[in-house]
């Protein structure tokens, strides 16, 4: 495969993205691939300022402007729905826009597409730069989410599909409650490489307890009927045990209030429509 589009979610992050932009192409620029950049502009609040002065490699940098702001997860499902209404043809690649996901990595996505252009590809992370508590907090969610669909998704964003895998990612609205759930549930055959997450190029990490938390849910609220599941077995295997039996309504009311959120989450998400979507696209040329 020889040409490739990469997209970048952003949400207030263009300081970010002029150094992001620029790091990709120093990455890029002897591999002899024609490589565009689409930044889904999640209806940010701060003026666009992209500003490169150098000649840069890349076919196209375009931004697709949304008119609302939808949140990352839906603003990607919007950019991969628009990507196949135009019939695109080439490698997708998806990262974030504030230097998380280690440009380094490009070059042995790129290769892993060329020998296996038809499988999913997910970069796992490694060493992570947060806080300490927030480490230890973000390990407790990899264990509930292991321990309630048995899928290890070390994982985020920063990955690489084929346009062929665009009509099975885009079939339901998976996408639209957590990408890395979404890639989990519908593509069981998969490669992953592992890159460390790096700390943000500018600013402050937007990730909060709040937020990791709810990303964890969300996660969750892709495998809803599992989960559900899960949570029966492990209230039977609960009460195997005597002591406790004493705490039993606690832990069913529990795990009943637990699994009202999720499936709330995944109906709340559900409802968003594919369809529509591209609407949410500030001046979209007719036919796209």
């Amino acid at each position: 495969m020889n040409n490739f589009v990469i997209l970048i979610p952003s949400y207030n992050d263009w300081d970010s993205l002029n150094i992001l932009i620029p790091k990709i192409h120093n990455v890029l620029k002897n591999l002899n691939k024609d490589v565009s950049i689409i930044i889904i502009n999640d209806a940010s609040t701060l003026k666009e300022n992209l500003l490169f002065k150098e000649k840069l490699c890349f076919k196209k940098i375009e931004i697709l402007n949304l008119i609302k702001n939808i949140k990352a997860q839906k603003a990607i499902a919007t950019a991969l729905y628009y990507l196949k209404k135009k019939n695109y043809n080439g490698g997708i690649i998806i990262m974030d826009a504030d230097g998380q996901d280690d440009p380094d990595a490009l070059p042995q996505i790129i290769n892993h597409s060329e020998k296996n252009p038809e499988k999913i590809l997910t970069v796992n992370r490694t060493k992570r730069n947060e806080g300490l508590l927030f480490k230890i907090l973000y390990e407790l969610h990899l264990f509930l989410t292991y321990l309630f669909t048995f899928q290890n998704l070390r994982f985020g964003v920063y990955s690489y599909m084929h346009p062929k895998h665009l009509k099975e990612i885009l079939s339901n609205n998976d996408l639209c409650n957590a990408f890395a759930g979404s890639i989990a549930k519908n593509f069981k055959n998969r490669n992953t490489i592992y890159s460390e997450r790096k700390k943000r190029l500018l600013g402050e990490s937007k990730n909060s307890y709040l937020s990791l938390v709810y990303y964890s849910l969300s996660i969750l609220s892709v495998f809803k009927y599992r989960v559900a599941v899960h949570s029966l077995i492990i209230f039977f295997l609960f009460m195997i045990l005597p002591i406790v039996k004493i705490f039993s309504l606690f832990l069913f009311i529990l795990l009943l209030f637990f699994n009202i959120i999720i499936f709330t989450i995944n109906f709340k998400n559900k409802k968003f429509d594919l369809e529509k979507s591209l609407s949410n696209i500030e001046n979209l040329p007719n036919g796209s």
